[in-house]
């Protein structure tokens, strides 16, 4: 028990001096925690509303939902691919287990991704779209995107160092998700086949479900949630295993 408390504050002051640095490293320091997803959103909107005419009703505040998401576990998954072998300074200092590098990067983006998710809140609001009750499930798709996310990133970073050439790879197929994962599409709308398997992704079902709190203002569908929450759930224990299983093994690597 008093490990676990260690390890978790561990994380948490790593956290925070990963965020002062980041603060620190530019003029307008914190700022772009916010101006880095709203280019991305204006970039997205003008490809998808002016080039290929995107007719959907509150369109910018649907883009800038799936954006948030999937910048959240895009970028999350990304970064934490390299976090094994980037610690590995650290590793020759002091024992620690390093689990600790991959969900350092999730902490860090989390708070990140909080943030940026009041800012679509209050977009949300300054459109017309008052709350409704179903905001009480906002908590609760944000802790199964975190679980999904952070088991992704766990065994991401655990590939890395064996494979670098895995973050190439990645890196592609990032670029593939984000037209796979409903940010500039409504899932909804799809016949009958593409729907089902769009629906396979959990990030696809995410992005829907966060849609149907904030833009539709209706109770999310709790049978939907299966498929994330499994996916995350044994992603999370692989990798979490992995991780451990070689925990002694990273420092020699490379």
């Amino acid at each position: 028990m008093i490990k676990a408390i260690n390890f978790i504050n561990l994380i948490v002051y790593r956290s925070v001096s990963e965020l002062r640095s980041e603060g620190s490293r530019t003029y307008i320091s914190y700022l772009w925690w916010i101006i880095e997803p709203l280019m991305s959103l204006a970039v997205y909107y003008v490809a998808f509303k002016y080039i290929f005419h995107r007719e959907t009703e509150y369109f910018a505040l649907f883009l800038f939902i799936g954006v948030v998401n999937y910048r959240f576990f895009a970028g999350t998954v990304t970064r934490s691919s390299t976090s094994i072998t980037s610690g590995k300074g650290l590793m020759q200092l002091v024992y620690v287990h390093k689990s600790l590098f991959p969900l350092t990067v999730v902490a860090v983006n989390l708070v990140k991704f909080c943030i940026t998710l009041l800012l679509v809140v209050a977009a949300v609001w300054l459109s017309g779209l008052v709350p409704s009750w179903p905001y009480l499930m906002l908590p609760v798709l944000m802790g199964l995107l975190l679980l999904f996310t952070a088991g992704v990133s766990m065994i991401c970073a655990v590939i890395t160092p064996f494979f670098p050439d895995f973050q190439v790879i990645l890196g592609t197929l990032m670029h593939l998700l984000v037209f796979v994962s409903g940010v500039f599409f409504d899932v909804r709308q799809m016949p009958d086949p593409v729907r089902s398997i769009m629906l396979l992704n959990p990030l696809t079902v995410f992005n829907d479900q966060f849609r149907a709190v904030l833009l539709y203002r209706q109770w999310p569908d709790a049978s939907s949630f299966w498929p994330g929450l499994i996916a995350g759930a044994v992603c999370l224990a692989v990798g979490g295993f992995l991780i451990h299983y070689f925990n002694r093994h990273f420092p020699k690597i490379g």
